[in-house]
């Protein structure tokens, strides 16, 4: 395997000016510096967010986190119709755009506030069909007036797009805190479900009153509806929503059949395991956050995009690795630690569907990828294809197997949706390969952890331990991990310190 460039570096032999290299610097520290602050803002969101969840999983139990669960299930098969995918399209618009952003942002802004009223009727509308009656249903309307908060939380693309990464950051842990110190406090007082979904609707109506005032102040100039440009959100945009639609399909129907054709009290363990598992899901896109603008400005120069592509796959792969093999081999003591003696049966589900997580790091890159070459209207096609394996699976799977049938639905439709489906399309192959020659390797190494870990005789501590340096071993000598990696990390860092000692880093 070739060594890597650094991301962070433009792809040049030439020699450079004194201004490129001063640029490249502000460039390389702007970006450490929002890495650092999504990577410790979203670390600090990951703490309460599980701490939440363990007060939660304690206070309602097996059967009640089974309801909370289906409700919040349902309610995300039908997030795709109040976001319709505007986001990455509009900060690629905004990043070559700057000049442009209030009169964007209020155009998506317009455009998304139909759509959110839209789908809380709608979704509304099915969930009787679904299964969804009685008081059970009555939660889900309250649940449901959260997507009429979608359109405050748009104008915050501006911190992804201007560097400010830590603005979003400090909301997300404001959120989480409050959400926290919500739940402890409706645990204490032993309140019902319906307490706690109105505690949700009320966390989000809090994030996005401070994502819309803090960014506002850098939407300065007229605001004006593009009638043109709102076309073409709404046509580069399909593509993205359709993919989400499909893609919450595939990522939440699970839930949604379990507690239709099972029991709450069977879905309350499946609920327990997936929240641990999709609490790391928050690490890639702290990456992606920062590197989403880059990415689309890059890409008209293939070495400097490819450069870009080929480190941050390397990175999610290591770090997705790592998480497999702790969360596999310690599955059962890390579920009695959070959660208690009563859910210990979502260990071996934690075990399996942890392991889905390979393919979310990956197509987090590939989405990115592909929106920055403004390629959108290939994603659909493996989310198509992830939803309808998901549920063949899980109608064949259910029956027999239970929870444990679902978990297992859920690693293989993620796995052949954006690890392999995509090698089956000409635009993308390059780019699936690109991901699979870091994958490869790290998944195997990973795999032979986590087997040789299982048969040692040793505490479960110790074996987690024993399971890691083990990995980290077989990274080094299959050249998935540097030295400079480090050297690199530090470095740039350093860079950046020193930089923002002297000087301040350039807003614009």
């Amino acid at each position: 395997m070739s060594r890597v460039s650094n991301p962070l570096r433009v792809a040049s032999t030439a020699p450079l000016e004194p201004a490129n290299v001063n640029k490249q610097m502000d460039l390389r520290a702007r970006v450490l510096q929002n890495v650092a602050a999504s990577i410790t803002g979203r670390g600090l969101a990951i703490v309460f967010s599980t701490g939440a969840a363990i007060l939660l999983a304690r206070f309602l139990g097996v059967e009640k986190l089974g309801e909370y669960g289906a409700i919040y299930a349902y309610i995300g098969l039908f997030s795709w119709m109040a976001t319709f995918g505007f986001e990455p399209v509009l900060i690629r618009e905004l990043s070559k755009d700057r000049n442009n952003a209030s009169s964007l942002v209020h155009t998506t802004i317009i455009l998304s506030s139909l759509f959110s009223v839209g789908t809380i009727g709608f979704s509304i509308l099915l969930a009787r069909w679904f299964g969804y009656s009685g008081f059970l249903w009555w939660l889900l309307v309250l649940a449901s007036l959260e997507f009429a908060l979608t359109p405050l939380r748009l104008p915050a693309v501006i911190f992804q797009v201007d560097m400010r990464q830590w603005y979003a950051a400090t909301i997300n842990v404001v959120r989480q805190g409050l959400w926290f110190v919500i739940i402890g406090a409706l645990w204490i007082v032993k309140a019902p479900l319906s307490y706690v979904v109105l505690a949700r609707v009320f966390t989000a109506l809090v994030e996005s009153l401070m994502m819309w005032a803090w960014s506002r102040r850098f939407l300065l100039g007229d605001k004006q509806f593009l009638l043109g440009r709102a076309r073409m959100l709404l046509t580069h945009s399909f593509p993205i929503a359709f993919t989400s639609l499909l893609g919450m399909i595939y990522m939440r129907i699970d839930q949604v059949m379990l507690h239709k054709m099972t029991t709450d009290s069977v879905l309350g363990q499946y609920v327990a395991a997936v929240k641990v598992s999709e609490l790391f899901e928050l690490l890639p896109s702290s990456l992606m956050f920062s590197i989403a603008p880059i990415l689309s400005v890059s890409f008209a120069q293939p070495q400097r995009f490819r450069s870009h592509i080929d480190r941050t796959f390397r990175y999610l792969m290591v770090l997705a690795g790592g998480l497999c093999v702790t969360m596999t081999v310690g599955a059962r003591p890390i579920i009695w630690v959070l959660y208690g003696e009563q859910f210990l049966p979502a260990a071996s589900l934690l075990a399996i569907l942890i392991w889905s997580e390979i393919a979310v790091f990956f197509a987090a890159v590939v989405c990115n990828a592909l929106i920055a070459g403004d390629q959108q209207r290939f994603l659909p096609l493996p989310t198509l294809v992830g939803a309808a394996i998901n549920i063949s699976l899980n109608l064949v799977l259910i029956p027999h197997y239970g929870a444990t049938g679902a978990a297992w639905a859920t690693l293989v439709s993620y796995t052949m949706a954006w690890m392999v489906c995509l090698l089956f399309i000409s635009k993308t192959r390059a780019l699936a390969w690109q991901g699979l020659r870091f994958a490869f390797p790290v998944v195997g190494v990973a795999l032979f952890s986590v087997a040789c870990a299982a048969r040692l005789p040793i505490h479960e501590v110790v074996r987690i331990i024993a399971a890691l340096a083990l990995f980290i071993a077989g990274l080094w000598i299959t050249r998935s991990i540097y030295s400079s990696d480090l050297n690199d990390g530090l470095a740039a860092l350093k860079g950046s310190l020193t930089r923002n000692s002297k000087k301040p880093i350039p807003r614009d």
